[in-house]
């Protein structure tokens, strides 16, 4: 295999693009398309600033960075595809894009799936490392101490973003005026007071915030269910029918299944150890 047939297939996808979520049905604002129309005009790994302005390792405050070389081929499909997924969900009020790198990486075709199914978007914090490290963006993780997990990326855009694309900031901060006047009449019509663009961006914050420990204490409901589950199939058969009629017996006890008769309750009993077994034996944590 020659230094340039490798060279050109190490990566799994070689030309990564975003794809709009099939799940997202709702029109984004105008300006959120006129960024994408610009950025699948252009070449963003091109942008000017990439070649005269210094640039900074996105941890290490103050330490410069000497760049010898344009981004490889790789890197520079991995940016113009995270810029654009970007660019779809960036809020424009706050300025800030409120998902997580895992759903732009998934997004912009820059996640991948080991053997194991253990997923990777190395592609994509790369591409965003070389944004901070540029200006273009500044992003950090919270880290939990409570239950050990980061909270998503709180990603925030500067006005070099909006250079980058091509579309210039004034234009972006008309936009942004306006649609915080939106906001802002819909509040007067609920009879709330006005807010400016620093409480637009905490609530925006607040809110994937909230949104993010929703999530989570879906999933250790869901992980609570699957351990009690497991350990109820560690008993006989016997026991673990004796057990799922004792749940059942307490429902009946809090006013559930309602006029149900001995072979409506045995019925339920065998849903209810069918569900034991389904639960323990998942793996989708979802």
């Amino acid at each position: 295999m020659s230094e340039q047939t490798f060279r050109s297939c190490y990566v799994k996808n070689a030309n990564p693009s975003f794809t709009v979520p099939k799940h997202h049905t709702h029109n984004i604002p105008p300006f959120n398309k006129r960024l994408l129309s610009c950025v699948r005009g252009r070449d963003v790994s091109r942008w000017e600033g990439f070649y005269c302005l210094p640039a900074y390792h996105h941890k290490k405050e103050g330490q410069r960075i000497e760049r010898r070389r344009h981004f490889n081929a790789h890197r520079a499909k991995a940016i113009n595809a995270l810029v654009e997924a970007m660019a779809y969900h960036l809020h424009l009020v706050s300025g800030t894009v409120p998902v997580s790198f895992t759903t732009l990486a998934e997004e912009a075709g820059l996640s991948t799936r080991s053997q194991s199914g253990n997923l990777s978007i190395t592609r994509a914090t790369r591409a965003a490392q070389t944004l901070a490290q540029w200006g273009v963006i500044h992003y950090r993780l919270m880290w939990d101490k409570v239950t050990k997990q980061y909270f998503p990326a709180d990603i925030e855009v500067t006005h070099l973003f909006f250079d980058l694309i091509g579309v210039g900031n004034e234009a972006y901060k008309k936009a942004q005026n306006q649609q915080l006047a939106w906001i802002n009449l819909d509040l007067a019509k609920a009879g709330e007071p006005a807010i400016s663009l620093t409480e637009a961006r905490r609530r925006q914050k607040q809110k994937l915030i909230d949104i993010t420990w929703k999530r989570r204490k879906a999933t250790q409901d869901i992980k609570a269910k699957r351990k009690k589950a497991k350990a109820a199939l560690l008993k006989d058969v016997a026991e673990l029918r004796h057990l799922a009629a004792k749940q059942l017996q307490f429902e009946m006890r809090q006013g559930l299944h309602e006029g149900i008769d001995m072979a409506g309750f045995k019925h339920l009993l065998n849903q209810r150890i069918a569900y034991y077994r389904k639960t323990a034996s998942s793996s989708d944590p979802g």
